[in-house]
């Protein structure tokens, strides 16, 4: 019994630590999948507080996964544990069920299954989790609470780290159709009526509904967002779902043919004008042109007085947000093939260079080099601190 509640707890902890972290390395993409989650129970009346669910969310499971593998107050994290296994199994039975939404977020962007395989999954999550809930108290407690609680803070500063570096400068890694090195295709030149579909999400009083171009809510409910999707089951999205439109033509392939050109993205346009200016993408523009970098503009939505200079164009929001995770982010392409992104607050710093006279291959190699270093010093802080507090622990025993 000890060896199967030791098996347990460790198979348990290895899941919620990988779970955790992986929707750390994607706090927007959490989001998304969180506000699904919300729509789908129709409570979009909290879609405003997705992203600090999705990151408390995954931070709470990557610290229970640290605290069941390193038993870190170890009967405490088994009654998390417990709580939130007990609340997915459920949650996923009904998913797999009624399938509200395709994908459930386990594991971020990084691994997707099925909502059969996710039920499945927590199936054989939950025994884990009630051996060890069950044989908690057989667990030798610490004798030194205190050093416990401060390596489950030096483990939750090390997940603040990933999200500092997510949201100041670039994601550690990235498991989208348009991470850094892809090469992005455009659809195939036809109609874009014929090959795409949009549907239009409003919401009035907590309730969010999608409609249809042709049965449009009257004035008393609230526009939300505009989704674009490719007609068509065998339609592969990651090469085929790139659509930038100008006055409503389609001029992705044109963009993607051009070489160093630089791509602001601004997904939420209403929430960049509250913090920002016309003036700071005026900047950026210019930087860009100094640089010798062409420039273009997309958004999901109306941009009142951007100068003629700078054509706004049109693209869904959800391309938006997968291309870069910053409202307001710019990315790099040469030809198609992601260089390099920066978040919006990097973009405007005046002391950024985006390209200027370097080889965009050099640019993109040294790129794909900086995030593996990143993600490196991050495995190998959390290593450490697994050393240490062995260590730690075992020196006291003597």
């Amino acid at each position: 019994m000890k060896h199967l509640a030791r098996f347990c707890r460790l198979i348990a902890g290895l899941v919620f630590i990988c779970s955790g972290f992986l929707k750390l390395l994607s706090p927007v993409g959490t989001s998304l999948i969180i506000k699904e989650y919300l729509t789908a129970f129709h409570l979009g009346f909290m879609a405003p507080a997705a992203m600090v669910l999705g990151i408390a969310l995954a931070s709470l499971e990557f610290l229970t996964g640290v605290a069941l593998l390193l038993r870190l107050r170890f009967a405490h994290a088994a009654w998390i544990a417990l709580v939130l296994i007990s609340a997915f199994t459920p949650l996923t039975l009904y998913l797999a069920v009624f399938n509200p939404i395709a994908d459930c977020g386990c594991f971020g962007e990084a691994i997707h299954l099925t909502n059969w395989q996710t039920f499945f999954k927590n199936l054989i999550l939950l025994p884990c989790t009630i051996i060890m809930f069950i044989g908690r108290h057989k667990v030798a407690e610490g004798e030194r609470p205190v050093a416990e609680w401060i390596f489950v803070c030096l483990f939750a500063l090390l997940a603040a780290a990933v999200l500092l570096q997510t949201f100041l400068w670039a994601p550690l890694a990235e498991f989208t159709a348009y991470k850094v090195g892809s090469e992005i295709k455009s659809a195939p030149v036809q109609s874009v009526a014929e090959q795409y579909e949009t549907e239009f999400r409003y919401e009035k009083d907590g309730d969010v509904q999608t409609f249809t171009l042709d049965n449009l809510p009257d004035s008393t409910w609230t526009f939300v967002e505009a989704i674009t999707t490719l007609k068509g089951e065998d339609a592969d999205a990651a090469d085929s779902d790139f659509l930038i439109e100008a006055d409503g033509v389609d001029i992705s392939a044109e963009l993607l043919g051009q070489r160093k050109l630089l791509l602001m993205s601004i997904y939420h346009p209403d929430k960049f004008m509250q913090r920002h200016s016309l003036d700071e993408v005026y900047r950026i523009k210019k930087k860009a042109d100094k640089q010798g970098l062409s420039f273009a503009l997309a958004s999901s939505g109306i941009l009142e007085g951007m100068p003629d200079e700078i054509p706004v164009n049109r693209a869904d929001v959800k391309l938006l947000m997968t291309l870069n995770r910053s409202n307001g982010g710019v990315t790099l392409l040469d030809e198609g093939v992601v260089i390099r992104k920066w978040p919006y607050v990097r973009a405007a710093s005046e002391s950024v260079n985006f390209c200027g006279d370097q080889d965009p291959e050099l640019t993109l190699l040294m790129t794909v080099n900086r995030q593996r270093m990143s993600l490196g010093i991050v495995l190998v802080a959390f290593i450490l601190l697994c050393l240490a507090k062995f260590r730690v622990f075992y020196k006291k025993k003597e």
